[in-house]
């Protein structure tokens, strides 16, 4: 279990928590762990969420289905990390995709029951689970909210121009998601959004070293 811990000791909902009390958690509560190989339906959509689940290693694929019966990817999440867990206290706690194995994945399940049970126990552990959905909350709404613009220059600034106002700092801004979780909150290829970002960044709208940006003449897209 130590491996594990080391592991999931990296994801938000266990990141406050020293290695001790990351063992003490599950030594007290039960939990199963399942593999699964490369291509393997997970779970199905319109399955009801009952366990929270924790994606040790590999990664997995969300998709839906259109009308043409086209699969389209939604989401890739690489473990460590978290699935499904805004849904596990909802009244209808549907899966709204499949879930696929694009790699050999790990996964930890730990029954509702004997979550609520770790909760009670263990208040920082509600309140860092109850932090953990609020912040996915929030990332979801930013992305519908980006994704409500049409060009991907319009998207970059959009987001540029809210992290600005919410550090509130001169001109120099701090990016916290790397360039394949930007590409994945704007809807896009990454290849197409670095090309946008040289672009803007010849045109003396910005500069970008690492995860810093510097504004220069960034205006609101009309």
């Amino acid at each position: 279990m130590d491996r594990v811990i080391d592991k999931i000791s990296k994801i938000n909902i266990f990141s406050n928590f020293t290695k001790g009390e990351l063992l003490k958690i599950f030594d007290n509560i039960p939990y199963s762990v399942k593999e699964y190989s490369k291509g393997t339906l997970i779970r199905n959509s319109g399955e009801r969420v009952e366990e929270f689940m924790i994606l040790v290693n590999g990664e997995v694929i969300t998709e839906m289905i259109d009308f043409n019966g086209k699969s389209l990817e939604i989401e890739r999440v690489k473990a460590p990390d978290i699935l499904a867990s805004a849904l596990l206290f909802a009244k209808e706690n549907y899966l709204p995709v499949d879930v696929i194995a694009a790699t050999n994945v790990i996964l930890i399940y730990i029954e509702k029951k004997y979550l609520i049970k770790s909760f009670k126990e263990n208040s920082d552990f509600l309140l860092s689970f109850l932090e953990d959905v609020g912040e996915k909350f929030n990332y979801v709404t930013e992305k519908l909210r980006i994704t409500s613009f049409h060009t991907i220059r319009e998207k970059i600034t959009m987001y540029l121009l809210n992290l600005y106002n919410k550090q509130n700092k001169p001109k120099e801004i701090t990016i916290p998601l790397t360039m394949d979780e930007l590409a994945s909150l704007f809807g896009v290829a990454r290849p197409s959004l670095s090309r946008v970002i040289s672009e803007m960044q010849k045109e003396g709208l910005f500069e970008k070293k690492g995860d810093k940006v510097i504004l220069n003449n960034l205006k609101k897209p009309i």
